[in-house]
């Protein structure tokens, strides 16, 4: 096994928070760090001038994580049998160099501020008796007001376009009247929007609400970047989720963070290499990682501080599979904290709607080219006489319709059949006369979900799998009767020719794609004894270890973990740098 020299960071990863960390802790200092990232390399711009192949990267998974050599197992509670996962499903964890926002959608939230504090916002106005006995919700150990500056600063850094609804207390038209107070208004403009868009904009407004256009990482028009980074804005090319961007309009780790990192000389990030094992000294305390190469050699990386910023799911299990006589359960694990408050995100598309003769276009457009509702998202709204918690935010799909992808079951519910010239002449006449309305919401945290280590399988290197138990309850099923209600009131409000309606959440599948937002499992609070980590995703057991991005998070709120995960990873690396280095041996408090 090969031993490199000492640096002062390793990373597990080398996506989204390792270069943000790397952005923010190599210039103007002396540090030194190096990421480990499992894919490959070749995700550059010169890969991407020709990237409109949707059999490659929309329905092979291109850029994806290899599940045939790692992948997770599943049932749906504790006295079910695990399996895993063989084929993409659920979730579609990325790899590569800038990790999954390369392929990203952009859409860019901050959290609601009662998203903080669900636990006592929620005790507050309708009792302690109506949470679940089950439910194992908590409050943040911070709050909106805590994460503000550090929202401003990654929306500033990645360029997002939008409409600010709340300007320092100001409610402004157009925008997000529910969102927390901002600072500054959105660097850019809201992104153009799709024909479907303007429908629903319309639709909602009839019915009082308060429609605003989609913040999101892609461009709008030309930016420059306060590290100096050049970019155009979109070209509504159609080609987004699951694909790079060909002139860099949407925002990732190649376009905005990894140019001054790896400009200082002392950041490196090693492709193509799987991490097997945190490593720990006698006292307890990381000494580095051990990881293979792609010619299947070992080699030992030292550091002084061990990130794991890898996808939420392999943060879990990196610090589950770190056993030693200091931490027999894993690093982080001391009081069984770990896999605790694993959620995911409701995402579903509940209402269908035909408009005959209506050309939508959406074949082009991109994730974010459409509007969004926040009328029913979190406790915007009076839960006092109904029978769930939380709440979803509304939209109708975006544009990247590829017929490649789209065709089978389009028009399912409209024809009664999906085959046959009766079919084929509906798909030919219709088929951009469909849209959908989706919603995304939230996920609260229960004992009975969580993640942990598989005993019976086992991955290409002989690690366990990590296993996750998990399934929706009562309170989602109800939530999801009355928001597929309020899609189908705006969808009706759209004057569609017909709709169809979903009214049953039914039960968690894993073979059915919603998104890939798992959260928590490594959560962060206020002691040992109710997370995993302190605010800054410092591991409260081993406090040279960090974790970063949505495992920190106690509950998923209504809304895409993105832009919390990076204003989260800003506030460790500010913290780090500031702090941690000049006073290791201090816990951050």
């Amino acid at each position: 096994m090969k031993t490199h020299d000492r640096v002062d960071v390793v990373t597990v990863g080398g996506g989204m928070t390792a270069s943000i960390l790397a952005a923010q802790l190599l210039p103007e200092t002396s540090h030194r760090m190096v990421s480990i990232e499992q894919g490959p390399s070749q995700w550059t711009y010169p890969d991407f001038a020709h990237n409109h192949d949707a059999l490659r990267f929309n329905n092979r998974f291109a850029m994806m994580q290899d599940i045939s050599r790692s992948s997770w197992t599943w049932r749906p509670n504790a006295d079910a049998p695990s399996l895993p996962m063989r084929q993409f499903g659920t979730f579609n964890p990325g790899q590569g160099l800038g990790g999954a926002m390369v392929h990203w959608t952009a859409l860019t939230w901050r959290f609601l501020p009662d998203d903080f504090n669900y636990k006592s916002v929620n005790t507050e106005r309708y009792g302690a008796d109506r949470i679940p006995e089950e439910m194992t919700v908590q409050d943040w150990p911070i709050d909106y007001a805590d994460l503000e500056p550090y929202y401003d600063a990654f929306e500033y850094d990645i360029g997002v376009s939008g409409q600010a609804g709340n300007l320092a207390g100001r409610i402004l038209p157009g925008g997000n009247p529910f969102e927390g107070p901002r600072q500054r208004p959105y660097p850019n403009p809201p992104l153009a929007r799709t024909a479907l868009g303007e429908l629903f904009m319309e639709g909602s407004r009839d019915l009082g609400l308060h429609p605003f256009p989609t913040p999101s990482g892609i461009l709008s028009q030309g930016y420059t970047d306060p590290y100096g980074n050049v970019r155009a804005g979109c070209l509504y090319c159609g080609f987004c989720t699951r694909y790079g961007c060909e002139v860099g309009a949407k925002s990732s780790p190649l376009t905005t963070w990894l140019p001054p990192a790896l400009a200082t000389g002392r950041y490196e990030v090693r492709t193509e290499s799987v991490v097997l094992e945190i490593e720990t000294g006698d006292d307890g305390q990381a000494t580095g990682v051990r990881y293979i190469d792609a010619r299947g050699r070992e080699h030992f990386q030292p550091a002084d501080v061990v990130i794991c910023s890898a996808f939420t799911l392999e943060n879990i299990r990196h610090l589950l599979l770190a056993r030693s006589s200091a931490h027999p359960e894993g690093i982080g694990n001391d009081r069984g904290m770990v896999g605790r408050n694993y959620t995911y995100q409701i995402n579903k598309s509940p209402v269908r709607g035909l408009w005959r003769g209506r050309r939508f276009n959406q074949f082009t457009g991109n994730g974010c080219t459409n509007a969004q509702v926040y009328d029913y998202n979190g406790d915007n709204f009076d839960h006092s006489d109904l029978d769930f918690l939380g709440g979803a935010r509304i939209q109708p799909v975006a544009g990247q319709r590829e017929p490649v992808s789209s065709i089978n079951g389009l028009l399912a519910g409209f024809t009664g059949r999906e085959w046959g010239a009766e079919w084929k002449s509906m798909l030919q006449e219709s088929w951009d006369g469909v849209g959908e309305i989706n919603y995304e919401g939230d996920s609260p945290a229960y004992a009975g979900n969580f993640a942990d280590l598989d005993p019976k399988y086992r991955d290409h290197w002989g690690r366990p799998m990590l296993r996750i138990t998990f399934d929706f309850r009562e309170n989602e099923r109800n939530m999801h009767r009355f928001i597929s209600g309020k899609c189908e009131e705006i969808v009706r409000a759209m004057d569609a020719d017909e709709l169809q309606v979903d009214r049953d959440l039914g039960v968690y599948r894993i073979d059915q794609y919603q998104s890939t937002h798992p959260t928590g499992g490594a959560i962060m609070g206020t002691d040992p004894g109710n997370s995993v980590t302190n605010s800054y995703g410092q591991v409260w057991d081993t406090p040279n270890v960090f974790v970063t991005g949505a495992a920190l998070y106690p509950q998923n709120p209504g809304a895409n973990p993105t832009g919390t995960a990076g204003a989260l990873a800003l506030r460790t690396a500010e913290a780090i740098r500031d702090r941690y280095f000049n006073a290791p041996a201090e816990l951050l408090a």
